[in-house]
């Protein structure tokens, strides 16, 4: 049996949503699963997950780390070298900066491994400028050396070419996947149903969000935007679901702008299909993105989107996507009036495509399929550099830019 040691530092939003679906499928495919995690930025699923890697027969390790940089990366650094020596793993593959520093930093110190890294968005690619944003670029041109990057859209290609200089021959472009069997459109009852139980009436029209109340994601813009549509209509909601720095911001300029009552706030959801079966449609004010999970699994029920234009959202307007609208990032007034559009819009009934198009472009099986292949074509090319015995490359699909 193959075995693959995933390492990832955050143990919730998106960047560890996509580990726990791929830990499923690649068990469902017949490998082995390691996992180095931290919990530090935790939910209930990563606990679950920690006890099916192990039920599976896997191992774990909690490096205890932050997204930033800290003292404690030491500590971890060295668990995660003394681990990997001991469970000698076939495919090292990380997640997020804090894990692709800790893990293709082994190779500095004679770690051997077949390596492969996702950083689901360059902390470059925010345009932010300053000692933070160089150093974390060095780090990325650095690394890069050091196995292959997946990247998730052509946003995050072109940045890592352009900006970081990594070389096309260590860069492949794998899109996120999404499971339509989980995310799926429910009918006008049903949401109607799932409305009341947030105290609304069933013909209420609820505009979504989600994410990490942070830079990255903008939720000021958020806040900006939608409040004068919410004084004038008064059937408009927002639901907004996700936790971060900037939490006690939001509330702030919510009750400056007097939306606040308007607004629906929950930090976290165990199983957030339900929010997008309750909502209308979603909207993404980002400043950047790899590839959103949010908007995948937003596509996969069927949702209008609202989306900045940036990269990694800029994937999705080539997808001839029949219900999606676009507006700069950073400017509330483009998305005020993008909000408007989709309100107005509504009224036509037109048929949405969104659905389809997900379960045609970002299956579980192609996307991470793609991956298997990916795993197997290295290992192929090097062996275990373990001694372990693999078998032979998995069939997938895959795209290099």
């Amino acid at each position: 049996m193959r075995r693959i040691l995933l390492v990832v530092e955050p143990g919730l939003d998106g960047v560890f949503r996509h580990v726990e679906a791929l830990s499923h499928f690649l068990w469902a495919k017949g490998f082995g699963v390691d996992l180095a995690y931290s919990d530090v930025r935790k939910s209930d699923r990563l606990f679950t997950l920690v006890e099916q890697v192990v039920a599976n027969g896997g191992q774990v390790l909690n490096l205890r780390v932050g997204n930033s940089p800290g003292p404690g990366d030491v500590r971890a650094f060295i668990s995660l070298v003394r681990f990997v020596r001991q469970r000698r793993p076939d495919v090292i593959h990380a997640h997020s900066s804090k894990a692709g520093g800790l893990a293709r930093g082994m190779a500095l110190v004679g770690v051997p491994g077949v390596y492969f890294y996702t950083p689901h968005a360059y902390y470059g690619m925010s345009g932010k400028s300053g000692a933070k944003t160089w150093f974390f670029n060095q780090v990325e041109r650095f690394l890069s050396r050091f196995g292959t990057s997946i990247n998730l859209s052509d946003g995050e290609v072109a940045f890592a070419r352009e900006q970081l200089g990594i070389a096309a021959t260590r860069q492949v472009l794998i899109p996120n996947p999404v499971d339509t069997n989980i995310f799926r459109p429910v009918d006008a009852a049903a949401r109607a149903r799932l409305k009341s139980e947030l105290g609304l009436p069933g013909d209420a029209i609820i505009l979504g969000s989600v994410g990490r109340l942070a830079f990255q994601k903008d939720p000021l813009t958020l806040y900006r935007a939608v409040a004068p549509v919410l004084q004038r209509d008064p059937r408009l909601h927002l639901y907004h679901l996700g936790q971060g720095e900037l939490s006690d911001a939001c509330r702030a300029l919510a009750a400056e702008l007097g939306i606040g009552h308007r607004i629906i706030r929950k930090d976290y959801l165990s199983n957030p299909s339900c929010f997008y079966q309750t909502i209308d449609a979603m909207i993404l004010t980002s400043r950047y993105e790899g590839l959103s999970f949010a908007v995948l699994e937003a596509l996969a029920c069927n949702l209008p989107v609202l989306l900045s234009d940036v990269p990694g959202n800029r994937d999705f307007f080539k997808l001839g996507l029949s219900h999606c609208w676009s507006a700069p990032m950073e400017q509330p007034l483009p998305f005020t009036k993008a909000i408007e559009t989709w309100l107005a819009d509504r009224k036509a009934a037109r048929p949405c495509n969104h659905r389809a198009v997900a379960e045609t472009k970002f299956s579980q099986e192609a996307c991470f399929g793609a991956i298997i292949h990916e795993f197997s074509a290295a290992l192929a090319v090097r062996g275990n550099p373990f001694g372990a015995v693999t078998a032979a490359p998995v069939a997938g699909a895959v795209s290099r830019p």
